[in-house]
């Protein structure tokens, strides 16, 4: 007998013979006896137990259960356990997949993650439905239009959340801070408008809102950069706001981030394979020349991924300082391996790093600076939103470069 039993996939359990059969042989096949089985590898222990439950449950469940639903059931367990942006497929979703989106959809504008057994809002993007239906980062949906929601992988449930524009989910809602659950309708429509805000504000600062990253956010930046650097008199310091943005892909994140560092190294991605493991610098003819004037960038709980990376960077390669809470840490890189039935598993097979060498993944970056406790607004349904002039943090950030004292936790982080 081999000493390891390996199995590329699963897809032939659903064979012929059907499962009671196929797993019989698994039983057998992995059964020891009492006086060898101290001596059995861990893997393959772990296997006969897996098959045994599967077989139990196939026999004794109260009610058949479908043979694929177990399969499938399962490897969604088994995705989640992992981290947020991993996930398992079925065929159909992986040709979506594939293929990704043939044309714009509607959606909520909600970025979703797999947290204590929930799905839970890592963000809400400005001015989208769920943003104006009142989720916010850290809500767990409990119910989707009556149906509760259990076993999800994160991808699962983002589908959910995308459909023909006019399509209305009522949704339940759990909040930390509140006793019963909230009952929010969210209303899907397309994305309008751009990535990309900025405004001036008092003592010759300046204010630049990244909502989201996408194709065209380099751009935008770019446009919005040089207008402010081109006002008289010259900008004091900027503040960059990356709050509540967990959208974007890497290579969004290192096009955006060259506009305001140039041909510098953005971020490093570390895997257990060696082809795993690279470093990604920006491209000079992409930043805006001019120097920058001095940076506080606006972080919470719920910047990730791609704003993870710019804040990182910014933090690293133009010294800026980080003011608000602890990043989510959802910053890694994914990729599809597909099965033999046609499903796929997506894993996380590499860690970014900041240029200073800062794991990102499963950590977040913490603040320079802690920002100033707000209001308690759990109570609240509607998500209210200061403007920038009026905004705790925001007025926070520019003390910080009216004062000097950015220079100061500038210093004490290096």
């Amino acid at each position: 007998m081999a000493k390891h039993l390996k199995i590329r996939n699963l897809a032939w359990l659903r064979g012929g013979a059907g499962l009671g059969a196929a797993l019989l042989v698994l039983v057998l096949a992995a059964y020891r006896p009492p006086a060898l089985r101290a001596a059995a590898p861990p893997d393959y222990e772990a296997l006969r137990l897996y098959t045994e439950a599967l077989y139990e449950i196939s026999q004794k469940y109260v009610t058949p259960k479908n043979e694929e639903d177990m399969i499938y059931g399962s490897l969604r367990g088994m995705m989640n356990s992992l981290d947020p942006d991993c996930s398992f497929l079925t065929a159909r979703e992986y040709q979506d997949y594939v293929e990704g989106r043939k044309e714009p959809v509607a959606e909520a504008g909600v970025e979703l993650i797999y947290k204590d057994n929930l799905l839970t809002v890592a963000a809400a993007v400005d001015g989208g439905p769920a943003y104006r239906a009142g989720l916010r980062p850290g809500d767990h949906i409990l119910k989707i239009n009556g149906q509760l929601v259990r076993n999800l992988t994160t991808q699962e449930g983002a589908r959910r959340f995308r459909g023909p524009a006019g399509t209305a989910l009522n949704l339940q809602v759990l909040r930390n801070g509140l006793v019963k659950p909230l009952e929010l309708t969210v209303t899907l429509e397309p994305l309008t408008g751009g990535s990309v805000t900025y405004q001036g504000l008092q003592d010759s600062c300046g204010y630049l809102r990244i909502k989201l990253f996408t194709d065209s956010t380099p751009g935008e930046l770019a446009t919005a950069l040089k207008a402010m650097l081109a006002q008289r008199p010259p900008l004091r310091g900027l503040v960059v706001d990356l709050r509540n943005n967990a959208r974007g892909t890497l290579e969004q994140a290192v096009r955006t981030t060259a506009v305001l560092v140039g041909d510098k190294e953005i971020v490093s991605v570390k895997g257990r394979r060696s082809e795993s493991s690279q470093t990604y610098m920006g491209k000079g003819r992409e930043a805006v020349k001019p120097p920058l004037p001095p940076l506080v960038v606006l972080t919470d709980q719920g910047t990730a991924r791609a704003a993870e990376i710019m804040a990182g960077a910014l933090r690293d390669q133009a010294q800026a300082v980080l003011l608000g809470a602890k990043t989510l840490g959802l910053c890694g890189l994914t990729k599809a391996f597909p099965l033999a039935d046609g499903s796929a598993l997506v894993m996380t097979v590499a860690a970014c790093y900041t240029p200073g060498g800062a794991k990102i993944q499963g950590k977040g970056l913490e603040p320079e600076v802690a920002g100033k406790p707000l209001a308690a607004e759990a109570k609240r349904e509607k998500a209210v939103t200061p403007p920038p002039d009026e905004d705790p943090w925001v007025l926070q950030a520019v003390e910080l470069l009216k004062s000097g004292k950015r220079q100061a936790a500038a210093k004490e982080k290096t």
